[in-house]
Order: C-alpha cells, then structure tokens, then sequence
C-alpha cells in the first residue's frame, strides 16, 4: 500500500496537488492531508506515507522543521516540497536535508505528475511502477510521436520488457493503448469543438489527416464528419 501525504495550510493548494496528481496510474492507494507540521508527525507515526509533500511556511510547525523532524524519525519517506518563488533561503535549508525535489506554486500539473513519478519509484521499487509511468506519460503526450523504442530509451528499459511488462497492465499493447487514448481525444474534440477535421487530426498525433480519417472509422465505425453530425443531432 503506497501513501502520500499533503501538508500545507492552505486548503485549496492541498485541494490542487489531490486533484491533479494521476494517483491511480501512479500506484498510490490513499491521499493523506495535513494542514501543518505537528498534524503531519501524528499522521506520519500513524500511517507511514512513502511520499510527503510539503509546504514551507505554515504556522506551529513549518516545512523545514517538518524536515528535520522526518530526517530523524521517518528517515524513509521521500519529501518533496511545496514552494513559491520568495523562498530561496528555506529552499537552501531543504535542499541540505535531503528533500527530493521541489514544487513551485501555482502547481503545474505535467510537472507534478513527472515529480511524483521519479520519486514513487525510488520508494517503491514494486515492477510494474515504470509501466504505469510510461502508461501515464502516453496520456500526457498522446499527441507526439511515440513508439515502443522511444520509451524504451526515455525509461531505460528494454523494448521486450516494456512489450510484455505493459499487455501484462493494460491488456493491450503500447500501440493499442495509444491509439485508444487518441480516438478518446478526438471523439472529444468532435463533440466540443469546431476544429476542422484535420486540426482535431493534428492534435491527437496524426500528420496526414487522410490516414486520421481511415484510423478514426475503422476504429469507431463512423467517419469523423458522420460522428459530429451524429452528436449534433443527439445534442
């Protein structure tokens, strides 16, 4: 079980990272919040969170000494902190205790999740974490050009691991799953928008918007053009 605790005195900072963090693909199973540092040793004793992200100014107890206090009795758990752009000299003190990264506010959610994936796989070595990684990275990137070499080299590691590691997770292999993840975007954007068929084509990671449009009806049944009038009409 992999738990990750939130200590900030702000709420809704709290209420962003939980929402933006991808804590399923990332393997977490519980989203811990703590409003300040004397909450967070409590709950740290308590629940033992893999992962503690922090704020740095916050009353009774603050980040840094949250740090220290976790550097001596949860030596442990990765630490990632919580910052805004004014707070170098604390940032400097947690840099020497050994704190895994950094986060600026406002927090952007790419970033985040990239964080907190390095860091989950230092603290937990389980073999299926890179899968759910690249897994996670194909949601965020649908619209580039991927392939099984590309993230065999971004993730070091080996095409055949990635190929059966990944059927093994998703069911399907890392070509269906990306073609799966793009048709879901574009049946979106033709609901939604009123890009032109090739720009939806462009946005989802297709340069030939003729090969889009043969991709889009073998797989959904229907040209784009016919499922936008369809949701028009349904609409």
């Amino acid at each position: 079980m992999t738990k990750v605790l939130i200590v900030d005195d702000e709420s809704p900072v709290r209420e962003a990272v939980k929402l933006l963090g991808e804590w399923e693909r990332l393997g977490v199973t519980k989203v811990i919040e703590a409003q300040d540092g004397e909450e967070a040793k409590r709950i740290i004793v308590k629940e033992r969170p893999a992962l503690i992200l922090s704020d740095l100014q916050m009353p009774r107890c603050n980040g840094i000494e949250l740090m220290e206090w976790v550097h001596t009795e949860a030596e442990t758990a990765k630490l990632i902190v919580l910052t805004g752009y004014d707070e170098y000299s604390y940032m400097r003190r947690a840099i020497q205790l050994g704190s895994f990264d950094y986060l600026l506010k406002p927090i952007d959610p790419d970033v985040l999740n990239e964080t907190l994936a390095r860091a989950l796989a230092d603290v937990t070595p389980d073999e299926d974490d890179p899968i759910l990684q690249i897994g996670a990275f194909i949601e965020r990137h649908y619209a580039e050009e991927l392939s099984l070499q590309g993230m065999s080299e971004r993730f070091y590691l080996s095409r055949e691991y990635i190929s059966r590691r990944f059927k093994q997770q998703y069911g399907v292999n890392l070509s269906e799953y990306l073609l799966s993840i793009r048709m879901l975007e574009a049946k979106r954007l033709l609901e939604t928008s009123r890009q032109r068929i090739y720009e939806v084509a462009q946005a989802v990671g297709f340069s030939d918007d003729k090969y889009f449009r043969k991709v889009f009806k073998k797989q959904i049944g229907i040209t784009p053009n016919e499922y936008r009038e369809q949701c028009q009409r349904l609409s």
